[in-house]
């Protein structure tokens, strides 16, 4: 199963501590043979200082295949953390 994952940041807030944020994270998951979308919508990530949680929950309930969560995890905490130190809160209107 070939699968593209493609990730982009769309909102970072604060979190319940005070080191916490909130990073809501737009995911689209592709075939890259067909192009065909398996999966779209937006996975919340939890970033502090000790470091970068992915809601479990929210995975588990996009898919039911077991690579695909596994995947999706890995992968989604390896963008976050690199992106980490660029990770702004968003400014409040």
């Amino acid at each position: 199963m070939s699968v593209q994952f493609l990730f982009e940041v769309q909102s970072v807030s604060p979190g319940a501590q005070d080191d916490e944020k909130i990073v809501l994270v737009s995911t689209e998951l592709l075939y890259k043979s067909s192009g065909e979308t398996i999966f779209t919508g937006i996975i919340p990530v939890r970033v502090t200082e000790h470091g970068v949680f992915v809601s479990i929950s929210a995975v588990s309930s996009a898919f039911t295949s077991k690579y695909l969560r596994t995947e999706t995890l890995f992968r989604l905490k390896r963008y976050i953390k690199r992106m980490k130190d660029y990770l702004d809160l968003d400014e409040m209107e």
